[in-house]
Parts: C-alpha cells; structure tokens; sequence
C-alpha cells in the first residue's frame, strides 16, 4: 500500500516538472528566438534549457518581447520578475482609468439668504456701518463744543441741541450772528487799554541817542524805560532767581531785565552782567540781543562778544552781579 501512495507522488512530481518545463519559443525583441524551457529564473533574467541541448546565456527580462513576458506571468516563478517589464495594453489603461475615475456626488449646501432691504439704512445696521455711525457722532459733539467756544455760547446748549441734530447743531450756531456781548468785548478792551506816555513828558528820561533801540510792538521796547529802568537795573545787582521759584520765560526778562536790552548801557547798569546757568554751560552776558517765545539770544562777555543762544527750558539759574565780581 505505501508502495502506491509513493509511486503515485512520484507520477504527479514528474508531471508537474513536465507541465512547467515543457518546450516553448522565447522570442527576443531583436528578432531571435531560442526553443527550451526556462530553467532558471532571478533578478537579472533567465536561463533556457535548449531542445538541442545545454543552456544559454543569461537573457535579460528587457530582451525578451511582450508575447513572451506574458506568457512567463503565467508561471508563479517568473510573475514577480516579469510583472515589472509587460506594458498594459490600451484595454487595460482604459479599464484602469474608469476604475480611477472619481465619482463626483453633489451635495446640497447652506445658502445665504440676501437681505432684505438694500440702502444707507441697511449699511448701518451692519457693524461697520455701526462703527462709522459712532466716530460721526462724536465727531459731531467735539465740534459742537469747538464751536460753542469759539462762539461763546454755553456749551450745555450746544452740545444738547447737537444730541438731538447730530450735524446740524453745530452749523446752527456756527451760522449765527454774533451777539452784542462778542461785539461790544473788543470796544472794551480798546477802552479799557490806558494811552502809553510819551517820552518827553518825562524830564528825567535820557534822551534816545544813537543806537536806542525803537522797536515798537516787537518787545525790545522794554529797553527805553529812563529812568526806570536804571532802577531796576542797579537793585537787581546781586539777585538770584532759580527755576521753580520763577518761571524763565520772555515776560519775565522782559519785566526783570528791562535794561539789558538796551544797545548803550546806562550808567546804572554798564557795570551789570547776566550771569545764566543752563544745564550743561553758565553764561555771562552783557546785553540780551534778541528773546523768542522758546529762547533767549544774549551778547556773551566771553569769544570776543559773539551771540549765544540759551533755551529758556536749559535754564536752571539766573545771577545779576558786576562785571568783575567772581563767580
């Protein structure tokens, strides 16, 4: 019995060898043709086993044609090796593409619906509509009380009728005529402002020699002050003024200093220098030349005379004292 099932295993082996060894033509893409059996394959290609009888060379998959690499896909050995090398056919690219093919389903989507009304009011209600509408309004009440101010009018007023009119309340007011009190306060003031005296009305006055400086309305006439001025001049000799208990600014050297804007000296105050102490230097000056609203120009004792700018905001100290006095 075990006699049989050997003899048959070794049937079924010899057949099987047989079936996948039988002769075939493997066809070359130069033309050849060699008749055998694949006896081996890997990587590089295979061999044949030649019906006439030994082997070939090794034959690489790229040599062989496409008739021959199908028919080698169909043996589980060589599938691996030759699946690489078989181009598809146009059947077969076509099947792929339709199985590639996405399938494109439509689905329904959350439409936005328009608004109902269109226009300035519609604009507003959004909220850049609501932003532009807020700066509008408070532009509104600041110039209603720009205006209110300008017009002296009270600003309660004002401002309450623009709440109400955003826009027109303010060009309500600004259109007005003024009212008698604006009209009459410059007649009041001219009233009000006393004639100044004329120099010869005082006989101690010195007389306005040459290089007296006339500047009328230009601040530099503080320096005709006579008698006056001298005055101040020689009992402000030895003063000291310090910021923060005095305000450095061109009211005040005009008022303290009168006579140091003089181009001739008095007799008073000849003998008079300007000492200031500013954050980095000191300064001493004989004469002040030129004052701004910011700044002072002053004649320097020292460098042969020449103008020294002083910022009014670098001033820390302010001496009066004689020429030769130290320091």
């Amino acid at each position: 019995m075990r006699f049989v099932y050997l003899a048959a295993i070794i049937i079924v082996t010899s057949l099987s060898d047989f079936t996948s060894t039988k002769a075939t033509e493997f066809k070359l893409t130069n033309g050849d043709t060699h008749s055998g059996s694949a006896a081996n394959f890997d990587d590089l290609g295979l061999t044949i086993r030649l019906d006439i009888g030994g082997f070939s060379s090794r034959i690489g998959w790229s040599r062989l044609s496409q008739e021959t690499l199908r028919e080698l896909s169909t043996d589980p050995r060589a599938i691996k090796y030759v699946d690489p090398f078989i181009d598809p056919t146009p059947e077969e690219l076509e099947r792929a593409r339709v199985r590639r093919k996405p399938v494109i389903t439509l689905k329904e989507v959350e439409r936005v619906e328009n608004p109902m009304s269109t226009g300035v009011i519609a604009a507003l209600g959004s909220p850049a509509g609501m932003m532009i509408a807020l700066v509008f309004y408070l532009a509104n009440l600041y110039a209603a009380f720009e205006v209110a101010m300008f017009r002296q009018r009270p600003i309660a007023l004002v401002c309450g009728l623009s709440l109400i009119l955003p826009g027109v309340g303010p060009i309500i007011f600004l259109s007005l005529p003024q009212g008698e009190d604006e009209e009459s306060e410059p007649e009041m003031v001219a009233v009000a402002a006393p004639e100044p005296e004329p120099l010869a009305a005082n006989p101690l006055a010195p007389s306005a020699g040459i290089g007296s400086p006339v500047a009328t309305g230009s601040g530099l006439g503080l320096a005709g002050g006579g008698v006056a001025a001298a005055t101040v001049a020689s009992s402000l000799d030895g003063a000291v003024f310090k910021r923060g208990e005095v305000t450095f600014n061109r009211r005040f050297f005009e008022t303290k200093f009168p006579g140091f804007f003089r181009v001739v000296a008095s007799d008073a105050e000849k003998d008079l220098v300007l000492v200031v102490r500013a954050a980095k230097n000191e300064y001493v000056a004989k004469r002040i030349s030129r004052i701004t609203a910011n700044e002072m120009h002053v004649q320097s004792m020292r460098g042969g005379g020449s103008e020294v700018t002083i910022p009014f905001a670098e001033m820390v100290e302010v001496r009066v004292r004689h020429k030769d006095a130290k320091s």
